[in-house]
């Protein structure tokens, strides 16, 4: 758990560090719905990488794909929000590792890693599809 715990604070820390409102609520909206943006993604290429390696097959029609991927989003949404926001886990997370931050000489890598982590999904979605192309 610590590592995604680190990612989180990594993306909260830098809306939080960029936010111009006195109030962190804005920077923590904006870190919970990358972040639920970030774990779909993931369960979506799981989904896709299952669907194309295992059962070799796909979605029969777009509808139902667009459907599913708005459906893994809003589920993924809903349910960090009430993790970071409304249980405030995310204040938590930001206490725990705030300190240690500061001392840290290597914040821009941590933060690239971050970034790198929240893209990887659809680098690897993109590639799936380049190297597993759909049979028609």
């Amino acid at each position: 758990m610590k590592p995604i715990e680190y990612l989180y604070f990594n993306i909260y820390n830098h809306f939080y560090q960029r936010s111009y409102n006195s109030q962190d609520f804005y920077a923590r909206i904006q870190a919970m719905y990358l972040f639920s943006f970030s774990a779909g993604g993931w369960v979506l290429f799981l989904e896709a990488a299952y669907l194309r390696m295992i059962r070799h097959s796909w979605f029969t029609s777009k509808p139902g794909a667009t459907i599913f991927a708005a459906t893994v989003y809003v589920l993924t949404a809903l349910v960090l929000h009430h993790i970071f926001i409304v249980k405030e886990r995310d204040r938590k997370i930001y206490g725990k590792y705030e300190e240690a931050w500061d001392r840290n000489p290597r914040k821009k890598r941590d933060l690239l890693i971050s970034v790198f982590v929240i893209v990887a999904p659809y680098l690897f979605l993109v590639s799936l599809t380049k190297f597993f192309p759909r049979h028609v």
